[in-house]
């Protein structure tokens, strides 16, 4: 593939998306982008991209377009609103949907778009924005073998791409990881806060767990919250819920349990109820303090 004479459609710049932009645009990829607030696109347009009005206006001479947005919803909308993607993306193109959405939507629209003989994956992305700004994600794809391997030099860029197999698995795929994750931070919480309430200094607690069985990218992610609040956002915590959600209502339609997921939720939807869903998920931290009566710090 010729990066120089190959453009690529970009909707949707937030935490994620903008590094990703960034990424293909230092690969030599010619860019056309859009985000709902327009000055995100700012320094993109200033190191060379095209800014577009309307999701519909990242399609003219686009041969992919890779849509990182927050949900089902916004999707939907810049998919299939007014002034979507849809009403102008051109036969040929393939549709790349690097955010964390349902199975459902996903099929609606690979049905949505074969009609306009254009081509759609889902490629929901893992690991932290420090990744994404290193190209080194994790993406997982689902569609078409032939359509995956066509789009795999682009998203070499962006990090390392797995094809898990038709369209739903990959979205799948990324709930169950994030349902996991979320767990995990929970689990932290509950660890982090009874060696407090007993007594173990931060350090001997933090010191015990990574050299233990248990240690986890996670709980390092998680700890960094607690070092250093002032960090900035990693993953926001109310798309942390908004992913528990998810995996409950495709647990729910396959008849699942998910005990430890449902206590997750209540705590997730407790912590942005008091004014933490703009925080980073490690907040949940916050409120297992709060809940036990002793300080983060100190």
């Amino acid at each position: 593939m010729a990066k120089k004479r190959t453009r690529i459609g970009f909707i949707g710049l937030g935490l994620m998306g903008k590094s990703m932009a960034e990424k293909l645009l230092e690969a030599g990829y010619l860019l056309t982008v859009w985000n709902r607030t327009a000055g995100k696109a700012d320094s993109l347009v200033a190191d060379g991209a095209r800014w577009a009005h309307f999701p519909v206006d990242v399609a003219p001479g686009a041969k992919f377009i890779i849509v990182m947005v927050a949900d089902d919803a916004a999707l939907d909308s810049v998919l299939f609103g007014e002034h979507g993607l849809a009403r102008g993306v051109k036969r040929g193109a393939v549709v790349i949907n690097c955010s964390t959405t349902s199975p459902a939507i996903s099929y609606r629209a690979v049905n949505a778009l074969g009609g306009k003989q254009v081509e759609y994956l889902e490629a929901p992305v893992m690991k932290s924005t420090r990744a994404a700004r290193r190209g080194e994600l994790q993406i997982l794809v689902g569609g078409k073998r032939e359509v995956f391997t066509k789009c795999e030099p682009i998203l070499g860029v962006l990090g390392k791409p797995h094809h898990i197999g038709d369209i739903g698995r990959a979205s799948a795929m990324k709930l169950a990881c994030n349902l996991l994750a979320a767990t995990m931070k929970q689990g932290f919480a509950e660890f982090f806060i009874f060696a407090k309430k007993a007594g173990i200094p931060f350090e001997t607690a933090m010191e015990v767990l990574h050299d233990g069985p248990v240690d986890s990218p996670v709980y390092r992610e998680t700890e960094q919250a607690i070092v250093n609040p002032g960090g900035g956002v990693n993953f926001y915590l109310r798309h942390m819920l908004k992913d528990v959600n998810l995996a409950l209502d495709l647990g729910r339609q396959m008849d699942l349990p998910l005990p430890l997921a449902a206590m997750t939720r209540q705590m997730l939807v407790t912590a942005k109820n008091l004014g933490r869903g703009e925080k980073d998920s490690s907040a949940i931290v916050e409120l297992m303090a709060e809940l036990a009566g002793v300080p983060v710090r100190g």
